[in-house]
């Protein structure tokens, strides 16, 4: 009797209720009492689970083996299939592979088929080749259906359109078999509105969407709440508010406007398109939540700097019994990061350290990125140093901190450590490599990730990469190099343009930088405040005075842009170089500036040049004095005054920069030598 309780008791039992001690105490259990020898059902009830359990899964694997099962029963390898498929795709293509060589032994045609005709096996396999991108395995098993005759089975169908509909090679075959396929189901269109979406056509997935609308797919095919979170997520990644809000009313006409997964992406879509309100609305309005829920609201006030409502909203989640997870703690700690609460920042890592979760990888990723941001370098280390696993979010954190304190050449030695190691380096981890490189100088590491980056089809040739690397010629003086790459770039964006007219303009091509202006103007990109620094320097340096004063013009009353003390010091810098004292004062005298910032001295330095001391004594006079000057503002003043024979206050004016501890730093420059 108490056999037949603790078998029924195991048949009963939710997954994930035990924790993995528990299930190897119930293990034990079986074994004392007889049912591990005798009771197959059993055994495969705990088998779910342990496959329910990631701890316990290598047990599972022994469990597996030690099963004994009927030569035309596939349960066990259904179990096995399937888990695996959601968590290791790869090692269910192998089970699969292993289980066509077990039972091929000693098997008649017959029965070999018999054992193989459970679609559940198949539509999982499609699902795992789909994740595992492993296209040539995932055609192989699509014929092995028609083979065996399934493929008109509604669930391989459905895993067959989500499979082709992640490749942009294979989408015809989605298509075929979609217009082949005889009666369709929501999850068939979903399948292909998803597809669509990911790859990067909305108005074809919202086509497909509209006709389930209208009953094209037959009456009973109608949207449900998976059809609204694709194409709002969608709407995340395209930026279109309009169509988002659409969407929207369409939930509140058929009462899906309080799903908890439409709100969770609503309120993902509002916060990343800037409208915070009203995602604290669809927030505040939800009459249930989820971790999800809390989790994304915490994210929009870190993305936004906001640490200290991302506190409340984290207290408020623990009051309603709502227990935080590293993805709560990583956003608070990200949120610390961007405001620079270092104090509250290292709060909350001693309270996570005393919750066990210090050294899960995500949390430690962001506290890294806190004190590299504080410049804890140091801190940063050890944490990094103390993972017990390091992935490469955690590895590109850590390259960029050093980017961050000005330790370049640290940051490359972290790239070659991560190629010595079993990480994959992504997009982030190169962009941070060719940061390092610009900074340090080291124009061949450069050019030697750049050619490693032209021949490897794996890496994706982005936008963001061409632009890093635009920008490391550029300041390592080699313009025909960044050109060229410029010139290359299928797509290019606001940032391409800015990188190629800063380095120009840096590298004294004043009239190349203009040039490239005018054609970015040309090709409809809108400039912004960064781009203008960068074509009123070129022409402060060129000579120019002429056309930056067009510019600054232009800046101000066709783009709309609120000139800042950069915008102006190149202009004041502009007519001071040339000789125009005169209008480079009237023209400060118009703008608010305060006395004792750089543009001053711009046009002190002006009238020392060109031999205009009674200005430059009037303006060394009008400054004031009750904060203190850095090092560029002393030696001004003090050359102002030798050029005028004060040498009293030379004297004077050195002395107090010696009180003031502003010593001038020297100057360095680099020669590399190939």
């Amino acid at each position: 009797m108490q056999i037949q309780r603790l078998a029924q008791f195991l048949h009963q039992i939710p997954q994930n209720l035990l924790s993995s001690r528990q299930l190897l105490q119930l293990h034990s259990q079986l074994i004392t009492t007889g049912l591990h020898h005798h009771r197959r059902s059993t055994l495969l009830s705990l088998l779910q689970l342990y496959l329910s359990n990631p701890s316990t899964f290598p047990h599972a694997t022994t469990l597996f083996h030690q099963i004994q099962e009927p030569k035309n029963c596939s349960l066990k390898w259904i179990l096995m299939i399937r888990h695996t498929s959601n968590t290791n795709p790869l090692k269910a293509l192998s089970l699969f592979q292993e289980m066509l060589f077990t039972r091929a032994k000693n098997s008649n045609e017959k029965s070999h088929l018999q054992f193989h005709n459970d679609p559940f096996i198949y539509a999982s396999l499609i699902k795992a080749c789909n994740k595992a991108q492993a296209f040539l395995e995932g055609k192989s098993i699509h014929c092995y259906v028609v083979k065996l005759g399934m493929d008109c089975n509604a669930n391989i169908l459905n895993s067959l359109v989500s499979f082709y509909m992640g490749s942009v090679n294979l989408m015809n075959y989605a298509d075929v078999l979609f217009d082949r396929m005889s009666e369709r189901n929501v999850v068939t269109v979903n399948g292909m509105i998803s597809g669509y979406v990911k790859r990067g056509d909305l108005d074809v997935g919202l086509r497909l969407f509209i006709k389930m609308l209208r009953g094209c797919f037959g009456v009973n095919v109608v949207p449900n709440y998976v059809s609204y979170v694709i194409l709002i997520s969608g709407c995340v990644d395209f930026g279109d508010l309009s169509i988002g809000n659409a969407l929207y009313c369409c939930c509140c006409k058929i009462g899906l406007d309080l799903n908890v997964e439409i709100c969770n992406v609503l309120i993902d879509l509002y916060a990343k398109l800037g409208c915070i309100y009203d995602a604290l609305r669809v927030f505040r309005d939800m009459p249930q939540k989820d971790l999800i829920s809390w989790n994304t609201m915490i994210s929009v006030y870190a993305n936004n700097g906001d640490c200290m409502e991302a506190l409340a909203l984290l207290k408020e989640m623990r009051n309603k019994n709502m227990g935080a997870d590293r993805v709560s703690f990583s956003s608070l700690i990200s949120a610390c990061a961007y405001s620079r609460y270092l104090d509250l920042g290292r709060m909350i890592h001693g309270h996570v350290k005393a919750m066990g979760m210090e050294w899960d990888v995500s949390v430690g990723t962001a506290l890294i990125n806190m004190y590299a941001k504080s410049r804890e370098v140091e801190s940063a280390r050890k944490l990094f140093n103390e993972l017990p696993k390091q992935n490469i979010a955690s590895w590109n954190s850590m390259m960029h901190s050093y980017v961050e304190v000005g330790l370049p050449f640290e940051a490359l030695k972290l790239f070659h450590r991560i190629k010595s190691r079993n990480v994959e380096p992504d997009e982030e981890t190169f962009v941070g490599f060719i940061m390092a490189c610009r900074d340090s100088g080291e124009l061949d590491e450069g050019i030697c990730i750049h050619s490693y980056l032209e021949s490897n089809d794996r890496v994706k040739k982005s936008v963001i990469l061409g632009n890093a690397l635009i920008d490391m010629y550029a300041k390592c003086g080699s313009m025909d190099r960044a050109r060229a790459v410029f010139d290359k770039m299928p797509k290019r964006d606001v940032i391409s343009w800015t990188s190629i007219i800063v380095g120009h303009a840096i590298n004294g091509e004043g009239e190349k930088s203009l040039a490239a202006f005018q054609q970015m103007c040309a090709e409809k990109f809108v400039p912004n405040p960064v781009t203008f620094i960068g074509v009123l320097s070129a022409c402060d340096h060129a000579g120019l005075i002429d056309d930056g004063k067009h510019l600054y013009d232009i800046m101000r009353k066709v783009y709309n842009i609120e000139p800042r003390i950069e915008h102006r010091g190149c202009v004041i810098d502009m007519l001071a170089r040339s000789g125009r004292i005169e209008e480079a004062r009237r023209f400060l005298g118009q703008t608010p500036v305060e006395s004792d910032t750089p543009v001053w001295r711009m046009l002190m330095n002006g009238c020392r040049i060109h031999g205009n001391i009674g200005l430059g004594l009037n303006l060394v006079s009008g400054i004031t004095e009750n904060k203190s000057q850095g090092s560029e503002g002393h030696i001004i003043f003090s050359n102002t005054f030798a050029e005028a024979g004060k040498w009293d206050d030379v004297i004077c004016r050195r002395s107090l920069m010696v009180v003031q501890k502003a010593p001038k730093v020297a100057g360095r420059s680099c020669v590399y030598v190939q």
